[in-house]
This record gives C-alpha cells, structure tokens and sequence, in this order.
C-alpha cells in the first residue's frame, strides 16, 4: 500500500514554497509496527491556534498531525526533512516525549526546533540536555501564539521574549530568555485571537450521529487542583483563568454554522466548571435561540452542577446541551480526598440523576490505580460506575463510563508527592509504554481506547496491576455492549 504523500498529510500550508514552520502532533506510538485501529481523535486546537495565529501573520505554516493520520516515525521524520521547513515545532506530553525525542533526533540538523507543551514546561531543564535536541532554538513555557510568531519572523532577539528557554551554547546550561514588561506575551488575548483556521486540522469538523461537529475552546486555564492533573493551578503559577467573551464565542459558532456545523464540544475545563461562566453562556445562548439549531457538549464539574438550580439546568437542556463529560474519577471518598476532588459519590449520583432526567446525557472519566489506592476502594469505583447505568437506565439521558489506569504526570501534586517517598527515579516514572490490552487492540471494545492505554507499568496502588487492569477492561467491555444493545 502506497504511502500517503506530504500534500494529503501536511495541512493547512502553501507546499510550493518553503514552510516557514511544520507543527508536528507526535503519534503516541511507532504506527509502522501495529496500525492505530481508532477512527477518530479529537483535534490538536492549541497546535491550530498557533498555526492560525502565524498564518494571520503571514507565515507558511502546516500542521502534520501524525497521530490522527496513525504514521510511523520513519514516514514522519521523512515526510518533515522531504519539506525541509526553516522550523519544526513539537507539543511535548509526558507519553510523546521518547518518540518526539526520536523523531527530533532523525531530523536535519539544519531545521530548528521549537519545543512546548506540558512536558516542556515541567522538565525544561532535562528536555534542552536531552541530546537528542540538541538542534531546540527555543523552548516556549505556556500559551505561545505571540512568542512563536516573534520566533519565526526572526527579528527578535530570543532573549527579549519571557518564557524561552534555550541552551546556552558555551556553558551548556539552561537559559531563559525575558525583558521588563513583556509579561503580555504570556496570556495572549483570548477575545482578540483569529478563530481556529479548521484547514490545520484533521477531523474537525467531522460527520457524526447525523451532524458536522467542530470542537472549541471557550476559556484558558483551571482554578482546580486535581493532583493528578497537569492542568492543576498548583502546576501553572504563570496561566491567568480566562474566559471568551459570549459574543467572541456565538461569533465562531455562527461562522461554523455557515459551513454547515449545528454540533460543538467545548473542550476546556471551565465551559461548565464555573458558576459565574455557566450564567453569562447561558444567557446569551437563551437570547440568541442556539438551543434551535444547535446541540452541543462540554466538560463540566460536578460539584459545580450539584449547586446549579433546577431552573438552572433546565435552561442548559433547552439551549441545546447533549452531553456533559465529568471527571467522577473514584468512588472512594479517601480517593477523591486525596486527589482533591472536592466531590463525594452521592454527589455525583445527585447530578447524573438531575441531567439525565433532563435528557442531557452524561460521560463519566473514572481512574484505576491511583497511588496508594486498594482493592478495596477499586471495587468501590466499579460499583459507583454500576450505580451510575442504573440511574440512568430510566431515564431519557444516557450514561457512559470510560476508565483508565493511573500515570503519574510531571509537574503534578502527584508526582510531587511520588518522588518525595524516595521509591522512584524520574526515569521509572517517566517510562511510559503503550499497552495492548486485548487481541492487538482489534477487539470491537477498546478500538476507541488505542490512544489512551498507556502505562509506566509500576505498582503506585496497594492493588496490583493485573487487578486494575482486569477491572479496566471489565468496564470498557461492559460499556461497549451497552452501547451496541442500545
């Protein structure tokens, strides 16, 4: 089968001329030695506001989502030295990092590397002495729209732009570049940034359940402390909470409907994490009818929505709201105490109870395996899952769990805490490998999971592996067949 070609790949950039810069999504695993068997991921939006912002600039830029197109590194690295770009920028996340360090490692020396992301920001120090990025011209630490831009048009000093880091070349010691009152470039302005350029991603907008639907970002930043998280406020002392302006928001959603888009996910932790931000969208979404033509979902907070009025959810259910993706995460409350949750299990059988009635259906993201957690309390978790069909079995919304195994992520409380009890080395912690669950991940079941099964393969609960990955697939088994049977 004849591979796939730079101009079916590479999105978004004028191919007959030099790119100035190639944004690379790293595929989470080498694709060449088992083929991705998902169908759909979700859009790579930080990496399309980037590319968008640069294209509004005027640079020649692309994004090779390498990950949705499922390749192999060796297609990847020869598809970016074929394009030769002046630049290539990689997001880093905890389970990418070994392959976008192989992929950075094959490169021509001569194209400059952009790195951020996540990892970026937690291990800067460890990532610019990773020889194998050895050719990083700039580390950007947060939101990098202005900074990148600055980057590629070359005519500013690295030096002068806040948050970038780089090697020094003599010393061989990190260097952090930042001049008086440039703080600005470190919260680009939400309201004022072009909307998503949908030519820079793969899948979005995407045909499903019989509409085109886009995914968006309403707000930047989180004011919750999951341990567990790398969006935790404890991690990102330097992101101020921001929230789109309603108009900003309606603006995008009426551009989209114009190309025939009547379905959204809002992606962002505060959509329907925040009080204050539920009753400004809703108002406005009231006074513009989006509930008419429009359904949509979001990610929500559950001990936000327990305080939220009857009324309230009424008015999320008439202004369009389909689906609500909640983080349950456990059903202990040790658990929930330990990972600051800030819920407890009859909490969250009140709000699943109180929107599906409403027929807004409900994700629930569980977690097994968190550190120190027993069997015992992984038991608790399966039952709260089964509690949560039930409730929702009689009613006109739907429930629908999707459970994970615990990884430690850099940056974290958790890892924090992790490394203070002297058992780990960052390296162990790090050693994150892609497991294959069931029948090379063929099995009907986990084709929606591929990307999300991986694992540091360490013991952090008091249960062991084998326990919580027994129960793993047990639910993903279980909610596969209460999908089928519905």
């Amino acid at each position: 089968m004849p591979l796939e070609s730079p101009s079916d790949l590479v999105l978004g950039a004028d191919l007959q001329r030099r790119l100035d810069a190639l944004f690379v999504n790293a595929p989470l695993r080498d694709y060449s030695i088992r083929p991705r068997v998902n169908d759909f991921t979700l859009p790579v939006l930080g990496m399309g506001y980037i590319a968008t912002y640069a294209a509004h600039r005027g640079m020649n830029v692309g994004v090779l989502d390498a990950e949705a197109h499922g390749l192999g590194l060796d297609h990847t690295a020869r598809i970016i030295n074929d394009l030769a770009p002046r630049w290539v920028g990689f997001n880093l996340l905890a389970p990418t990092y070994e392959i976008s360090a192989r992929l950075a490692a094959a490169l021509h020396p001569e194209i400059k590397l952009l790195l951020g992301g996540h990892q970026a920001k937690a291990m800067p120090a460890e990532i610019l002495t990773d020889p194998r990025m050895a050719c990083c011209e700039a580390l950007v630490i947060g939101e990098a729209e202005t900074r990148v831009v600055e980057l590629l048009e070359d005519h500013r000093n690295r030096a002068e732009l806040p948050g970038v880091m780089w090697l020094d070349p003599v010393l061989k010691t990190p260097v952090t570049g930042g001049r008086p009152s440039s703080g600005g470039y470190l919260a680009p302005p939400i309201n004022q940034l072009p909307f998503v350029d949908r030519r820079f991603l793969t899948q979005d907008p995407h045909f499903d359940a019989g509409r085109w639907e886009a995914n968006m970002v309403g707000a930047r930043g989180c004011p919750y402390d999951c341990s567990f998280c790398g969006a935790a406020v404890s991690a990102n002392p330097d992101i101020t909470v921001r929230i789109r302006e309603p108009d900003n928001i309606l603006a995008e959603m009426d551009e989209l409907r114009r190309c025939g888009v009547s379905a959204f996910r809002f992606v962002d932790d505060l959509f329907l994490g925040a009080k204050r931000v539920i009753n400004t969208m809703m108002t406005a979404f009231t006074a513009e009818r989006v509930g008419d033509w429009a359904a949509w979902d979001a990610t929500g907070r559950i001990n936000v929505l327990n305080r939220a009025s009857d009324d309230m959810l009424d008015t999320l259910a008439a202004n369009g709201l389909r689906e609500v993706a909640l983080g349950v995460e456990s059903g202990s409350e040790r658990v929930l105490q330990l990972i600051d949750k800030r819920i407890d299990p009859e909490m969250t059988h009140s709000v699943v109870r109180r929107l599906t009635e409403r027929g807004i259906n409900v994700k629930g993201y569980f977690i097994l395996g968190f550190p120190t957690e027993t069997e015992a309390e992984i038991d608790q978790t399966v039952r709260l899952v089964h509690d949560l069909w039930a409730i929702a079995d009689d009613q006109p919304g739907s429930f629908r769990a999707s459970a994970f195994e615990y990884r430690p992520y850099p940056g974290t409380p958790d890892w924090t805490r992790l490394m203070a009890t002297g058992r780990y080395t960052v390296d162990q912690l790090l050693n994150y490998t892609a497991v294959d669950l069931t029948s090379s991940g063929a099995e009907a079941a986990m084709r929606e999971r591929d990307e999300f099964n991986f694992s540091v393969n360490l013991q952090l609960s008091e249960a062991p592996i084998d326990y919580v990955r027994r129960n793993l697939v047990s639910l993903s088994r279980e909610q596969y067949e209460r999908k089928v049977a519905a």
